[in-house]
Protein backbone atom coordinates (compact mmCIF):
# COMPACT_ATOMS: atom_id res chain seq x y z
CA UNK A 1 0.00 0.00 0.00
CA UNK A 2 1.49 3.29 -1.12
CA UNK A 3 0.49 6.84 -0.35
CA UNK A 4 -0.48 9.16 -3.19
CA UNK A 5 -0.86 12.93 -3.10
CA UNK A 6 -4.50 13.86 -3.63
CA UNK A 7 -4.05 17.63 -3.14
CA UNK A 8 -1.52 20.32 -2.22
CA UNK A 9 -2.19 23.37 -0.09
CA UNK A 10 -0.34 26.56 0.79
CA UNK A 11 -1.72 26.65 4.34
CA UNK A 12 -1.86 23.92 6.94
CA UNK A 13 -5.40 24.85 7.99
CA UNK A 14 -6.69 24.18 4.44
CA UNK A 15 -5.02 20.77 4.50
CA UNK A 16 -6.54 20.04 7.92
CA UNK A 17 -10.03 20.90 6.68
CA UNK A 18 -9.63 18.63 3.65
CA UNK A 19 -8.20 15.85 5.82
CA UNK A 20 -11.19 16.09 8.14
CA UNK A 21 -13.57 15.96 5.19
CA UNK A 22 -11.93 12.81 3.81
CA UNK A 23 -11.84 11.14 7.21
CA UNK A 24 -15.54 11.93 7.75
CA UNK A 25 -16.12 9.91 4.55
CA UNK A 26 -14.04 6.98 5.86
CA UNK A 27 -10.83 7.72 3.96
CA UNK A 28 -7.61 7.81 5.96
CA UNK A 29 -5.46 10.83 5.09
CA UNK A 30 -2.02 12.08 6.08
CA UNK A 31 -0.62 15.61 5.90
CA UNK A 32 3.00 15.81 4.76
CA UNK A 33 5.37 18.75 4.86
CA UNK A 34 3.33 20.83 7.31
CA UNK A 35 6.12 21.38 9.84
CA UNK A 36 8.71 22.58 7.36
CA UNK A 37 9.51 26.30 7.41
CA UNK A 38 9.68 25.95 3.62
CA UNK A 39 6.89 23.51 2.64
CA UNK A 40 7.92 21.33 -0.25
CA UNK A 41 11.68 21.63 0.12
CA UNK A 42 12.09 18.30 1.90
CA UNK A 43 10.12 16.36 -0.70
CA UNK A 44 11.19 18.33 -3.77
CA UNK A 45 7.61 19.56 -4.11
CA UNK A 46 5.77 22.75 -3.35
CA UNK A 47 3.14 23.11 -0.68
CA UNK A 48 1.67 20.98 2.04
CA UNK A 49 0.60 17.62 0.66
CA UNK A 50 -2.51 15.68 1.58
CA UNK A 51 -1.96 12.01 0.91
CA UNK A 52 -4.21 8.96 0.88
CA UNK A 53 -3.75 5.26 0.18
CA UNK A 54 -3.43 4.61 -3.53
CA UNK A 55 -6.65 2.57 -3.58
CA UNK A 56 -8.56 5.58 -2.12
CA UNK A 57 -7.14 8.18 -4.53
CA UNK A 58 -10.04 8.33 -6.98
CA UNK A 59 -12.70 8.49 -4.25
CA UNK A 60 -10.73 11.14 -2.36
CA UNK A 61 -10.41 13.29 -5.49
CA UNK A 62 -14.17 13.08 -6.10
CA UNK A 63 -14.93 14.06 -2.49
CA UNK A 64 -12.58 17.06 -2.62
CA UNK A 65 -13.87 18.12 -6.03
CA UNK A 66 -17.45 17.95 -4.76
CA UNK A 67 -16.49 20.11 -1.75
CA UNK A 68 -14.97 22.80 -4.00
CA UNK A 69 -18.27 23.39 -5.79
Amino acid sequence: MALKTVAEYNNEYEALIAKGLLESEGIEAVIMNANSPYPGVMMGRHGIMLQVNDYDLESAQMILDRADK
